[in-house]
């Protein structure tokens, strides 16, 4: 039987440790301040792109891999006869997954098989860690696509920001709103679904955000598979993850916890500041 080799981008923001412990190959998206190219997690990481914003003022764009990228890193995989499993950023928000299946479409091996995440960062991470739990039981490929095609569908992720600048540097929201959310300290709830990126509600304050969205996973708490939480933070927002992590506990009672630290082309339109969780649902 062939090898199974799991590959995911760097929007799954999964810990080094935990990349190198079920030697997942990651490959990166691409981060852009004008003439200047960077590999997410490669050559900048979070506190250099905040820098950088800092200094010139300006958000980089963020673009996904290229299908020779994606090509490059599959072939010496498929050359030597394994089966490889590619779970990536969702198609309603990038172009990744569209590339990795031109990619695999080139390399003409039915061994090759990309998952549509529909989602990002700690559900990505959460699927990538599930398929590998799949694979040591003994899942085939084909197989381990079918169970976790299974539970993409049941993820919810919620996030709020600290404000709503880079939103509005980078186009997500109008001038008037980031005036408005700055001035009355207005709090977006964004949510991912399989459909995309989208308002869940709005509040006053950030910690009435966080209670509202802690009200949510206490109202699914017996509904929550394996009993797990993907909790997410950017750069800087340690201490603000670990207080929503008690509060989540006290609330569902659930004590299992995967954390993952926000990369930078999530944080590029985000910011400083971001907070989320999410669980997949029985």
């Amino acid at each position: 039987m062939s090898t199974i080799k799991l590959f995911s981008d760097s929007t799954c923001d999964l810990p080094k440790e935990e990349i190198e412990r079920m030697n997942v190959g990651i490959i990166p998206l691409v981060v852009t301040f004008e003439e200047d190219a960077y590999n997410d997690g490669v050559n900048i990481t979070p506190p250099d792109l905040f820098n950088i914003v800092d200094e010139r003022n300006m958000l980089p764009k963020t673009s996904a891999p290229s299908p020779i990228d994606f090509y490059n890193a599959f072939k010496p995989f498929v050359d030597q006869g394994s089966s490889i499993i590619y779970i990536g950023l969702s198609s309603k928000i990038s172009t990744t997954i569209q590339n990795a299946q031109l990619a695999a479409n080139k390399l003409g091996s039915n061994k090759v098989h990309i998952v549509d995440s529909l989602n990002l960062c700690g559900a990505i991470g959460g699927l990538v860690r599930t398929a590998y739990n799949y694979i040591n039981e003994g899942s085939s490929a084909e197989e381990t696509v079918r169970r976790i095609e299974k539970i993409i569908p049941n993820y919810k992720l919620f996030f709020t920001v600290d404000n709503l600048d880079y939103l509005y540097m980078g186009g997500r929201c109008s001038s008037v709103e980031s005036i408005f959310g700055s001035i009355l300290d207005i709090k977006p709830i964004i949510s991912m679904s399989p459909a995309g990126l989208k308002l869940w509600k709005k509040t006053r304050g950030k910690w009435k955000a966080i209670r509202m969205m802690i009200k949510e996973a206490a109202e699914d708490k017996n509904k929550i598979l394996f009993n797990e939480i993907h909790l997410a933070h950017s750069i800087g927002s340690e201490e603000e993850a670990q207080r929503i992590k008690e509060m989540l506990i006290k609330e569902t009672g659930i004590t299992n916890y995967h954390e993952y630290t926000i990369g930078c082309v999530i944080s590029s339109h985000c910011g400083p500041g971001t907070l989320g969780f999410g669980y997949f649902l029985d």
